[in-house]
């Protein structure tokens, strides 16, 4: 008779049971780990959807949220559909978010530039393209002059200024029939009081095609400046220049003006009078030409007409350093010293301011971000009547070396 297997135990059961679930359970875990999709598969789903944003931002930040929250790619695609959907300050918010934006593709990059420089929102376009590298950007013509066009043209650029500077000469040679990079560094020269750069830049804009009415603001700016510099050939070649570009009744006048100023650079008063004249007549309350022909006066020796017209000057602006040295000289001459050495004491005032302001913005080129310098600066500054530049710099006393680098 043969012998039966002995009976398995109600143990060895419940342990064979438990071991089978958990295979079957690891088993249905691996077909659903192997079939779930990557996250970059999401996001190239995200990106075939881009016409549907809604539908596309789901997939994304799932994408996202699969990495572990951190994948840049997706993050800056994320950007992109939310600038799509008009939602202009989460797409900034969310770029901020990105700890290491320059691990995104370059394209996409410069894809969420485009898109920010269209939707006006002028940070978020050069953070996004200050992430690109360096050399893929500087290939790129036009995208090289969007970046530039959106550091000079944001809300705030201080800080930003040798960078543009720097990108205009990267551009220039890309495109050399474009005035922009001149136009660009030709302004920022002038605002930093670099006047022989600011000559440069913009006789290398003249040397490009540009409309009429560029044309003659660039003519006026530069002969403005050579004046400034004691440059007189130059001042006369831009003067004459600009006698075929004046279209309209205040671009004849303000020529008129520089060439009675010019004038008088060259010592010929008397032929500056009747020009002053006119346009004292046109407008009498031109606080500039009150000057320039109560300068001519004090040349002349005219003491009384020079009283006259200097002290409607100082009244228009009281910060005219020159009209009032002018002015105390004239009220010697006629011996009223009480008056003299009022205009005199304040000529000297606002010389000192001048030279005062020199000197910090000689020290700030050697240290950039300096607060205490560029808060002192916008004191200055409102103390000489400079509102605007004073506003300038208490915006730019706001700006830390890293905002300088977004």
């Amino acid at each position: 008779m043969t012998a039966s297997p002995p009976a398995a135990s109600p143990s060895r059961n419940r342990s064979i049971w438990i071991i089978g679930g958990l295979l079957i359970a690891l088993t249905i875990c691996g077909w659903i780990w192997w079939g779930a999709p990557t996250p970059e598969a999401e996001l190239h789903t995200a990106q075939a959807q881009i016409n549907h944003p809604d539908r596309a931002l789901a997939l994304v930040r799932s994408s996202i949220q699969a990495a572990g929250g951190e994948f840049p790619e997706a993050q800056v695609f994320e950007c992109r559909l939310l600038l799509k959907l008009n939602r202009n300050r989460d797409a900034i918010l969310a770029f901020k978010s990105i700890a290491n934006p320059q691990a995104c593709p370059p394209e996409e990059l410069s894809l969420l530039g485009d898109q920010a420089v269209a939707s006006h929102e002028l940070v978020l376009a050069s953070q996004a393209y200050l992430a690109v590298p360096k050399d893929v950007i500087g290939k790129d013509s036009s995208r090289l002059k969007r970046l530039i066009y959106a550091l000079y043209t944001r809300e705030n650029n201080a800080g930003f200024e040798d960078t543009i500077l720097t990108l205009c000469r990267d551009y220039a040679p890309l495109a050399p029939e474009d005035p922009f990079p001149w136009l660009i560094s030709s302004s920022l020269y002038h605002e930093r009081g670099v006047p022989n750069a600011a000559v440069e830049a913009y006789r290398a804009a003249l040397k490009c095609p540009l409309p009429p009415e560029e044309t003659y603001r660039v003519r006026l700016q530069l002969a403005e400046l050579a004046l400034l510099l004691g440059d007189l050939r130059l001042a006369r070649e831009q003067a004459e220049a600009l006698e075929t570009t004046a279209h309209s009744v205040e671009a004849q006048n303000a020529i008129h003006g520089l060439n009675a100023e010019l004038l008088i650079r060259e010592g010929h008063f008397q032929k500056a009078l009747p020009i002053l004249d006119q346009l004292i007549e046109k407008r009498p309350q031109w606080g500039k030409t009150l000057a320039l022909r109560g300068r001519c006066y004090y040349e002349l020796q005219d003491f009384a007409k020079t009283v006259r017209d200097l002290s409607a000057a100082v009244e228009i602006d009281p910060f005219d350093q020159q009209s009032h040295y002018l002015l105390g000289q004239a009220f010697l001459r006629q011996k009223d010293t009480i008056q003299a050495n009022r205009h005199l004491n304040r000529s000297r005032e606002l010389t000192d301011l001048m030279a005062q302001i020199l000197t910090l913005e000689n020290q700030l080129r050697n240290d950039l971000y300096n607060r205490e310098l560029k808060l002192r600066l916008a004191e200055l500054n409102e103390k000489r009547g400079d509102r605007e530049k004073a506003a300038a710099w208490r915006r730019g006393a706001e700006v830390s070396p890293a905002d300088s680098r977004q």
